[in-house]
C-alpha cells in the first residue's frame, strides 16, 4: 500500500471510530456519492475541454516550448479554443496553452452534482 492509499485509510477509520452502525452508513453513502460526483465530473470536463488536455500528447520539445511560455498548438487552434472558451465563460488558456483557473472544473462539478441529483429524484 502506497503511503496516499494509506494515509486514505487511517482518515476513513478515524472518521469512522465511535460511530455506530447508521452513522457509518451514512458517512459510507457520502463517500460514494462524492466519488461519484468526482469521477462524473472528470468526465464531463474531459468532454467539455478537451484543450486542458493538449499537453498529454507533447513532445519533448512541445513541452520545454510550454516551460518556456510559447504554446506549440497552431494559432488557429488557439483562436478557436479562445472563442469557445470566451462563449463558455470561463477563464481564456494562459499563453502557453495552459488552464489559468479551476473555473472549468467548477462548472463540471456542478453539472455533475446536477445531473446525479436529477438521477436520484427521478
Amino acid at each position: 500500500m502506497n503511503r496516499f492509499k494509506a494515509e486514505e485509510a487511517r482518515k476513513r477509520q478515524k472518521a469512522r471510530a465511535g460511530k455506530n452502525t447508521s452513522e457509518i452508513e451514512a458517512i459510507d453513502r457520502e463517500d460514494r456519492l462524492k466519488a461519484e460526483i468526482a469521477s462524473l465530473a472528470r468526465k464531463i470536463h474531459i468532454d467539455k475541454f478537451p484543450e486542458e488536455y493538449d499537453f498529454y500528447n507533447d513532445s519533448i520539445a512541445c513541452a520545454a516550448d510550454r516551460r518556456r511560455g510559447i504554446n506549440p498548438i497552431s494559432a488557429d487552434h488557439v483562436a478557436k479554443v479562445a472563442e469557445k472558451r470566451r462563449n463558455e465563460g470561463v477563464t481564456p488558456l494562459a499563453p502557453n496553452g495552459m488552464p489559468q483557473s479551476d473555473d472549468t472544473w467548477e462548472i463540471a462539478y456542478s453539472e455533475a452534482e446536477a445531473r446525479l441529483n436529477n438521477k436520484s429524484g427521478s
